[in-house]
């Protein structure tokens, strides 16, 4: 929940990315932990990294605040 309440008070564009993908993402870790779905816990930080960095590339190429 932190994620998106930042998110969407800061204004910044990885922020307004990572608020949506991170939840998303802890849902998917928490469905894995209860094994209502399976697959290896390095495909999940893989993806959590990918996401770090992916939210950044639009600040880094363009603009800081949506």
């Amino acid at each position: 929940m932190g994620c998106l309440l930042n998110g969407r008070s800061c204004g910044r564009v990885h922020c307004r990315i990572d608020g949506i993908a991170f939840p998303l993402l802890a849902i998917v870790g928490a469905l894995n932990v209860l094994s209502i779905i399976s697959f290896d816990w390095n495909l999940f930080w893989l993806a959590f990294l990918l996401m770090l960095v992916g939210s950044f590339v639009p600040e880094w190429t363009r603009k800081k605040y949506s």
